[in-house]
């Protein structure tokens, strides 16, 4: 890795969608045929701003279109990648070795089902509970949760010996707020809201600034499935919103992005943003 004395922002959770076209010249940013992921909006809202990123996911070949993607959008801009499993402790650790001293590192932690082997049936994570898998809830809660226990114990050493360290989490809305086939999935995210909670009063004496970013429904593909489609349409039922009528409201990930750099670049210290789609229900609780 490039030595540089500037902030270094650890981006996880890097990567897009795409239609199988396979185009290995395509803008992950620019192609209809492709669509960044909120990781890969992150990535992109801080190289916009000349911010060092060093990108981080399981699967190398999109991490490289990525980088090469924002490289070609910012020519000046200082971007590198590494194929990491963020369940396998000695490779996150591994990574850490590789940052040089001199950088000033900051995390941001944007992991969801995708970021584990394991293949929900088509890519519906929104189940009724006769058919959910059991292993389902545990094997999501280990992605979003221990995942971030293993970032974050990696790179204590470092936040800790330096002044106004920042750790920004996305997290979900689904963690607050419970609605009708969301046992697994849910539950997950409310593991994570909590974990990020904790972290943030555990690590606030320490000058380690933890912030948590909520989004609902975001637009990264994953919503084009016809099957999570029906499943959100039933879901919203359950609130008198009918998005079969109305249209399915999601956010551009970019606004998502948007959010995760003001916790990074503000003088205060943000706890967390609450942000939907307008248009989707809209509830905080249960």
């Amino acid at each position: 890795m490039k030595a540089d004395r500037q902030k270094l922002i650890i981006v996880t959770g890097v990567g897009y969608r795409d239609t199988g076209c396979n185009d290995d010249t395509l803008n992950v940013y620019d192609s209809p045929n492709a669509k960044a992921n909120i990781g890969g909006w992150i990535a992109h809202e801080l190289a916009s701003a000349g911010l060092n990123l060093l990108l981080v996911s399981r699967r190398k070949e999109r991490l490289t279109r990525v980088k090469n993607s924002l490289h070609e959008k910012f020519p000046n801009s200082q971007v590198d990648c590494e194929a990491v499993d963020l369940l396998d402790a000695a490779s996150v650790r591994r990574v850490v070795s590789r940052v040089v001293p001199e950088a000033h590192v900051n995390l941001v932690h944007s992991v969801g089902l995708s970021a584990g082997n394991y293949k929900v049936l088509n890519d519906n994570p929104y189940l009724e509970v006769e058919s959910t898998p059991p292993e389902l809830p545990v094997l999501e809660f280990e992605i979003v949760v221990k995942t971030l226990l293993i970032l974050v114990q990696a790179f204590l050493p470092r936040l800790t010996q330096q002044q106004d360290s920042r750790i920004v989490v996305v997290s979900s809305m689904s963690g607050i707020r419970a609605y009708p086939l969301g046992y697994s999935h849910a539950s997950a995210k409310a593991g994570l809201h909590h974990a990020v909670r904790s972290l943030c009063l555990e690590l606030n004496k320490r000058n380690i600034y933890v912030s948590e970013v909520l989004p609902g429904i975001v637009d990264t593909g994953l919503y084009d499935s016809p099957e999570v489609q029906k499943a959100v349409v039933k879901i919203g039922r359950a609130f008198d919103y009918d998005y079969e009528k109305i249209g399915l409201p999601q956010t551009h990930p970019r606004e998502v992005a948007e959010a995760v750099k003001l916790c990074l670049v503000s003088q205060a210290h943000i706890l967390a943003i609450n942000m939907v789609s307008k248009g989707q229900w809209p509830n905080m609780g249960a």
